[in-house]
């Protein structure tokens, strides 16, 4: 990525500036060295074994990055618990999105949402009937299993009967993301910038992440809460920013166009709907989608990007400087972080 000279006033471009070759490559090995702890990984291994599934590496980055989007408000002795189950959230939610990006399998998709959809707000999920034509029960079966290991573990947490019916609230927000990316996958010519913001953000689930964070805080932070609420947004937003950089190039080649990037292009008329790869879930190496890829890169739209990020950053500062009960300095050195790993994990992930 190309980025011209910046000031201090733009820290995403310094951010972009600082990551040459050696930088970059430190990153992505400290992500290869992580380890998972003992639950995850038994889970991360039965999920790859269904075909077409991610690799080792989200998972370890996911764990990793976990603590960098994790408020201070959490207890120290909760804190791997948080990480594990914030990226078991993140499993669960990959696994719609595999349906959805990968596989095109909708009923299949439908009948793993009613887990969250069709149960009380003050209930553990029960099991869900699937017999409908198409349904694959051996993928539901798993979900259902990393749904339910989710909950029993978070129904630990001091804090969970205060924060359930939330959580459950910002879950449904993420499968509304993926359903909308569905939606622009189905019908691209129907997608705009402001729609993915409205709805396709929440797919970085950061609203179910302070979630959990509440839930294992022994102080009670209700009266916080609209702020804190404020700040994860800003922080999902510039989130789904870094995750849309890098990897926007592969997703449209899967024919996944529900990018920041590519909704730009098309919003603007740099490429028509009609040029775009049809989805498949495999990689289009064709000359023709090399070009398109080209056309956009050129139009700098990946440069409008940092420079949003930029402008939710300073919004992050201004909020930060409002909250009394919670030091936030940590979570907005975090968001940092995570654009300095999403940018050097490009290609990877």
């Amino acid at each position: 990525m190309t980025v011209p000279n910046v000031t201090c006033s733009k820290p995403a471009q310094r951010i972009v500036r600082s990551l040459d070759g050696e930088r970059a490559a430190d990153l992505l090995q400290s992500v290869r060295d992580h380890e998972l702890p003992p639950c995850l990984q038994s889970l991360v291994t039965e999920y790859r074994t269904f075909e077409g599934t991610r690799p080792l590496f989200i998972w370890q980055w996911v764990h990793r990055l976990a603590p960098k989007n994790t408020m201070p408000v959490v207890d120290a002795d909760h804190r791997e618990a948080v990480a594990t189950n914030k990226t078991i959230l993140v499993l669960f939610v990959t696994i719609l999105d595999d349906l959805v990006e990968k596989r095109q399998d909708y009923e299949t998709f439908d009948a793993i949402s009613r887990l969250v959809r069709l149960q009380r707000d003050d209930a553990p999920p029960t099991p869900v009937e699937t017999h409908g034509e198409g349904v694959d029960g051996e993928y539901v079966a798993f979900a259902r299993n990393v749904w339910t290991t989710l909950v029993g573990r978070l129904e630990d947490a001091p804090q969970y009967d205060r924060y359930a019916s939330i959580f459950r609230f910002d879950v449904r927000q993420i499968l509304t993301a993926i359903e909308y990316s569905r939606l622009v996958i189905d019908s691209p010519e129907l997608a705009t910038k402001r729609d993915l913001e409205r709805y396709e953000t929440h797919n970085m689930g950061m609203h179910s992440y302070l979630d959990i964070d509440l839930m294992h805080a022994s102080a009670d932070h209700t009266g916080s809460l609209s702020l804190l609420r404020e700040v994860v947004d800003a922080g999902q937003r510039m989130a789904r920013i870094g995750n849309w950089l890098s990897t926007w190039e592969r997703e449209l080649r899967e024919g996944d166009v529900s990018s920041g990037v590519v909704v730009a292009a098309l919003e603007r008329g740099v490429v028509d709907p009609a040029e775009l790869p049809e989805p498949s879930g495999k990689a289009d190496v064709s000359a023709e989608t090399d070009r398109l890829i080209d056309r956009i890169v050129e139009h700098g739209f990946e440069s409008e990007l940092l420079d949003e990020w930029n402008e939710e950053y300073r919004r992050l500062l201004a909020l930060s400087e409002r909250s009394d009960s919670v030091d936030l300095e940590p979570f907005v050195e975090g968001t940092k972080d995570v654009l300095r790993y999403h940018l050097a994990s490009r290609g990877f992930k």
